[in-house]
């Protein structure tokens, strides 16, 4: 099978594996190859294609043999899917060409305020900066102060230094994040959680490779309700959603309308 990637159009037809009355040709397994394989990775995917293709039509005859009539009259089920298939694809076209994808401010506020309870959260949440610098840094201190400061001038200071000099960062303090992903930047210790940042805020601590400064500026906690900048794509995306589904129903409630003003449904009695 290591050649199979390269054929004559004569043996495209060639047989190359059978099962009991059941023949794969070799045509069959080369579209399914993935392109841009080594040699080696072609033979492992043919002979793993080849394996699972005849286990199907073994498994496939035994249940021939062992399901009544009935069990195995799938006509109905499959012309259910394919017509539930082509209805989706119908209607995620119309979906696709008729969807007002704009969601304003308002929009997400009035969701958010009418439906507060909706939002409660599951972990613990922070504003926060984060800078991780090399352990050789000579600015430790000046660093320090950079993400302590409130002053604008320091903070474009820090983002500068930040994009020259440290490993990683994060300065958006508008944004909130998880303070378990937060955590995961820093070593692991044993005082380093919600209750330490509850506290004192900030945390300077290092390992043999970097140090670590975080200042978390405030922090909601797990089961309270989420804040609204927490939530907004979530809210966008409920909305979009509800669209969406209004939009399917106005669709099928028009098809079926126009078909009774045009006489093209009907019930008959007997």
């Amino acid at each position: 099978m290591a050649g199979c990637d390269v054929f004559k159009k004569e043996d495209a037809r060639k047989v190359i594996a059978k099962a009991k009355g059941h023949e794969l040709y070799l045509d069959e397994l080369v579209s399914a190859l993935p392109t841009g394989l080594s040699p080696e990775d072609s033979a492992s995917f043919a002979n793993s294609f080849i394996r699972t293709w005849a286990t199907q039509m073994l498994l496939l005859d035994k249940a021939e043999l062992n399901l009544s009539e009935n069990s195995k009259d799938v006509e109905d089920q499959l012309e259910q899917y394919r017509r539930s298939l082509i209805i989706y694809q119908y209607e995620k076209q119309l979906v696709g060409q008729r969807l007002d994808t704009t969601v304003s401010q308002k929009q997400i506020e009035d969701y958010y305020n009418n439906n507060k309870k909706n939002f409660e959260l599951q972990d613990n949440i922070a504003r926060a900066i984060f800078v991780k610098l090399d352990k050789n840094t000579k600015d430790v201190e000046k660093v320090k102060k950079l993400c302590r400061s409130s002053k604008e001038e320091d903070r474009i200071e820090l983002e500068e230094y930040s994009i020259q000099h440290a490993i990683s960062f994060h300065l958006n303090d508008q944004q909130w994040i998880p303070l378990g992903e937060l955590l995961s930047q820093m070593p692991q210790t044993s005082y380093l959680n919600v209750n330490y940042f509850s506290s004192y805020g900030f945390a300077a601590i290092e390992d043999s490779t970097a140090h670590y400064l975080v200042d978390v500026k405030e922090i909601k906690y797990k089961n309270s309700v989420s804040p609204i900048e927490f939530e907004k794509q979530n809210i966008r995306n409920i909305l979009l959603n509800q669209r969406k589904l209004e939009l399917i129903q106005k669709l099928e409630k028009d098809i079926f309308e126009e078909a009774v003003s045009k006489n093209q449904f009907e019930i008959l009695n007997d």
